[in-house]
Formats: structure tokens, C-alpha cells, sequence
């Protein structure tokens, strides 16, 4: 986990964007130039939400860490009581062979009545000796039962100490990246602001908002191919998860909970790397197809080489055909 979370730092420091080109005056210029820009705001967005999964998942860290430490203390303790338990039994039998318990052979015999005299008292030597070796035995027991308990607890607060250290990191550098991408947002609402009529229907031309919702089969997948298709229409919002408003990643999330799958990151490269990988050959409605290196857009297939998603702002959920030539991950998480 150290590991990847120093990549995550370093991955989420983006490159900042040159100054704001002024829109070209022909409408599918501007719109093609939009769309790059939405597509560096897309970018940071992913970003951003496999930061602040990162950060959630270093966080549950922290407090199992800390669980495992309290735990592990308490056994420690319990183990050292144990263990002084056993130390005691051991300095009384010790004790009782120098007040005279301990006895050999030779000794027995010489003091002897009698042959059953002599037998109880080799009996006694017995049973104080078996008594002597098991209370040994107990203590060096729970004396390594106390040191590894020990040891455990202190591994289990070193581990917390770090993922305390590793969540604060990531929590100042989200910061950082959010301002970043808010300044981003802001360039594109701008931009999407001074389009003409002409220049917004090139921005968000092609694609369907009618695409039939009883796709054929059963499982998970297909029924949050099904949830993503009932949004049709729904506005894009960056870091929108629903059930209004959406963007690509938020519109897979929320599909799948409908389906029955909670707890899908909202991260399209984090998303893309759940399931197992398929091949265009075999895809089936309700499989991921994400797009771009490294991945920052993802949609739901939804058969005959259309998939269903939340593009991009200004625009809504939609089925469009896929853009193979972008594809760079397929999978099935369902």
C-alpha cells in the first residue's frame, strides 16, 4: 500500500495547462477544441477520485491498524499475567524442594520404615517432579506468548503511525488537485458559455438518448447496463454519482449499486482493473469499455458496438457507437 500511494503522489501532480486559447470562429473547431479541454478536466477528475478512494481506503487502514494494535496490547497483557501466573507456581515448588521436598533415591531409602514407606516417598518424588517440569514448561510457554504479543502490537502501531503518515500526505496533495481541477472546470464552463447555437450542437452532436432499456439476459452486469440506459438524458456534472446528475465513472458506480454491487471506486482506471479482462470478440451488454492511456473515461457496453455514458459537460448520458480506436481496456465485473 506505501507503494502505491507514493505513486498516487506523484501521478496526481498534473502539468499545468497553458494559458486559455481563445475559441476559433468555425463551429466544429471550437467544439473539437472544447473537447480537449473538457477532456484535460476529465482527466484531473479521474484523478482526483482514485486519489480520494486512495485516501478512503488509507484511512480504513488507519483504524484497523489501530484495532489490531489495541487487541494486540490486550493480549500482551493477558499474557504477561499468565506468565506471572505460571512464575509463581514454579518459585513454590522450587521453594518446597529447598524446605525439604526434594529428596533422591539414596535418601529415601536411608529413611524408609518400610519397603511402602519407601515406595510413597518415590511416589511424591514423582508426582513433585512431573508438577516442577509442567509449571516449567507453562511459563516458558507463556513467556513467548507475551513476547510475540508484544511484538505484534508493536508491528500492528507501526503500521498505523504509516498509514496516518501515507493519509495526511494524500490529504494535502488532494487539495492540491482539486484546486486544479476546479481551475480546469472553470476554463470549460467558460468556454462552453460562449458557444453559438451552431458551436454547441457540433460540441454535442451523434449519439442516442432513446436507446431501448430490456437488453436481453440475466445477472449483474445487465442489470446495470439496464440502471445506466433508464439515465438517458441525465445532465453531466464532474464528480456527479447520481441519480441526477453524472459523470463517467459516477454513472458506472451508480449502475452497479442498482444492480446489487456496492462499493465500486469512483475512478474509471480503478474501476477498469476489477474485473477480468475480455476481448472486443467476446464482449456482452454490461461490460466496461474504458478509454485512453493512461484510462479516464469509462461506459457500459450495451451490444452491437454501442456502449452507454456520461461524455462529457454540456452533455448528457448517452448511447453512442464505440470509439474502438481509443479502447484500451475491456472487462467484466459482473
Amino acid at each position: 500500500m506505501t507503494a502505491a500511494t507514493v505513486i498516487v503522489l506523484v501521478t496526481l501532480m498534473p502539468t499545468r495547462a497553458t494559458a486559455d486559447p481563445a475559441l476559433p470562429g468555425d463551429g466544429l473547431t471550437a467544439a473539437q477544441q472544447l473537447a480537449e479541454l473538457n477532456r484535460q478536466a476529465e482527466i484531473l477528475t479521474e484523478r482526483w477520485h482514485y486519489a480520494r478512494d486512495q485516501l478512503s481506503a488509507r484511512r480504513a487502514d488507519v483504524e484497523h491498524a489501530r484495532a489490531d494494535a489495541n487487541a494486540a496490547a490486550a493480549a500482551a497483557e493477558g499474557a504477561r499475567a499468565v506468565q506471572g501466573q505460571y512464575r509463581g507456581q514454579v518459585d513454590r515448588l522450587t521453594n518446597a524442594s529447598f524446605q525439604g521436598a526434594r529428596l533422591n533415591r539414596l535418601s529415601a531409602l536411608l529413611v524408609s520404615d518400610s519397603p511402602q514407606d519407601f515406595l510413597d516417598q518415590m511416589s511424591a518424588l514423582d508426582v513433585l517432579a512431573v508438577d516442577n517440569k509442567q509449571a516449567l514448561d507453562r511459563l516458558t510457554g507463556a513467556v513467548a506468548q507475551a513476547q510475540q504479543a508484544e511484538q505484534s502490537a508493536n508491528d500492528a502501531a507501526t503500521r498505523a503511525g504509516q498509514a496516518e503518515h501515507d493519509a495526511a500526505r494524500l490529504e494535502d496533495d488532494l487539495t492540491r488537485s482539486r484546486a486544479e481541477m476546479d481551475r480546469q472546470i472553470q476554463v470549460v464552463t467558460k468556454r462552453l458559455a460562449e458557444l453559438t447555437r451552431q458551436e454547441r450542437a457540433a460540441y454535442i452532436s451523434g449519439g442516442n438518448i432513446h436507446f431501448p432499456i430490456n437488453l436481453v439476459g440475466s445477472g449483474t452486469a445487465v442489470k446495470a447496463a439496464r440502471a445506466a440506459l433508464s439515465k438517458q438524458g441525465s445532465a453531466y456534472v464532474w464528480g456527479g454519482d447520481g441519480p441526477i446528475t453524472f459523470d463517467c465513472s459516477g454513472l458506472v458506480k451508480w449502475a452497479f449499486e442498482q444492480a446489487g454491487m456496492p462499493g465500486l471506486p469512483h475512478s474509471a482506471e480503478e474501476q477498469a482493473r476489477m474485473g477480468r479482462t475480455v476481448s472486443r470478440s467476446q464482449l456482452q451488454p454490461g461490460d466496461l469499455i474504458a478509454l485512453y492511456s493512461p484510462i479516464s473515461h469509462i461506459g457500459i457496453y450495451v451490444g452491437d458496438g454501442w456502449y452507454v455514458n456520461a461524455p462529457q459537460s454540456g452533455d448528457v448520458v448517452k448511447v453512442v457507437l464505440v470509439p474502438w480506436n481509443q479502447v484500451t481496456a475491456m472487462s467484466r465485473i459482473g
